[in-house]
């Protein structure tokens, strides 16, 4: 009773002032800027440093000749180099300062020639492997443990996009960058047919596009869905990379790592929209350049997966 005479009584005096009753404005919290603080720091969590290194030290032997008399990361699709592909797209996000790039040494000059003949963008690092032919390469994943090992500073736990400089594709990595924060992830294309998943890796997906099948140079793929070589790896998964190898994991394909991870830790896939090809064989190359119109197109093109 006395509470409902309080409340006519404030009622009463609103009205004798001219104001009209309304709905109680909440009070600010007296740690007002503790949620501040909060909403910075998810904003620079948003921003924060995210390495990007692209594989480039192949010797393309697949591509016979193309491959002999010039790196296969410099042949030309679409009017600029094939390696320019992955390093604009990485350059293109806010978190990452610069683009380092692992080279062989047969080919470390062309890729230094390349560097310095730039305009605009932001700074590329290269990083020799010391391979001078096809027997003495590292492969990818001991060239991504090369790089682990001297380009990254001691004490700084960055994620990190790993890009092949063979595949060219025309969509934003941004989304691979945030799920690089928190867990591995691949970005994955369906290629239209088993034949050509049989020459990448065959993937298969679960709940939460969860990886849970995985199966590099799959034979039999129950799948056209195919991991691109375009990774997001967190702090914890790069520290993987030498435990692998340690255990006898093959180091040419960082596809035969991503086999081994997926049954350790979560992985996700990622199916972006857009165009995506490699340039691993002739044939494969001709497709690229068809896709990304050097030339007119005649053969199909891989096409993403709607998501």
């Amino acid at each position: 009773m006395d509470r409902q005479i309080h409340a006519t009584a404030r009622e009463a005096s609103r009205r004798a002032y001219g104001r009209a009753p309304g709905p109680r404005v909440p009070r600010a919290p007296a740690c007002g800027t503790r949620g501040v603080r909060r909403a910075r720091a998810r904003a620079a969590a948003r921003t924060a440093r995210v390495r990007a290194v692209v594989l480039a030290a192949g010797f393309g032997t697949r591509l016979g000749a193309l491959g002999r008399a010039r790196p296969k990361a410099l042949l030309d699709v679409g009017g600029r180099p094939a390696l320019e592909f992955a390093v604009a797209a990485a350059e293109a996000l806010p978190e990452i300062d610069a683009v380092d790039v692992v080279t062989n040494a047969r080919f470390h000059a062309d890729f230094a020639a390349w560097r310095d003949a730039r305009r605009g963008g932001k700074p590329v690092r290269l990083w020799n492997d010391g391979a001078c032919d096809p027997e003495s390469r590292l492969g990818a994943v001991g060239d991504l443990a090369h790089w682990l090992a001297r380009a990254r500073p001691e004490g700084r736990a960055e994620p990190a996009l790993v890009l092949a400089a063979d595949n060219v594709f025309d969509f934003a990595l941004a989304p691979l960058a945030a799920r690089a924060r928190a867990e591995p992830a691949v970005v994955l294309f369906d290629v239209g047919s088993a034949e050509r998943v049989s020459r990448l890796a065959s993937v298969e997906l679960g709940p939460g596009e969860r990886v849970v099948r995985f199966v590099e140079k799959d034979p039999a793929p129950r799948t056209t869905l195919a991991c691109t070589a375009l990774y997001g790896l967190p702090p914890a998964t790069l520290a993987d990379v030498p435990r692998y190898l340690g255990e006898g994991g093959a180091p040419d394909n960082l596809g035969f790592f991503v086999e081994w991870l997926h049954r350790r830790r979560p992985v996700r896939g990622l199916r972006l929209a857009g165009r995506w090809a490699d340039i691993g064989t002739p044939e494969d190359y001709a497709r690229a350049r068809e896709l990304f119109g050097a030339v007119s197109a005649r053969a199909p093109a891989a096409r993403a997966t709607p998501r």
